[in-house]
């Protein structure tokens, strides 16, 4: 498994983790169980925009300038 491979899986990963966040924040109970879920979401978003990111920067680099 090369670099690239392991932050495509890492970047899914992120995904995955969103989505469970999205469910936490629907089936919260109170606000502030919502808000927590609310911050962590943004940041596993964070993270997976970084690493599409880096996963664009290869095909990027390539074009001719």
């Amino acid at each position: 498994m090369d670099i690239m491979d392991r932050i495509r899986y890492a970047r899914d990963r992120a995904l995955d983790a969103e989505q469970t966040e999205r469910q936490r924040i629907a089936e919260a109970d109170n606000e502030e169980l919502q808000r927590a879920a609310s911050v962590r979401l943004a940041t596993r978003q964070a993270v997976r925009e970084a690493l599409d990111d880096i996963l664009a920067e290869p095909s990027a680099s390539a074009e001719p300038s």
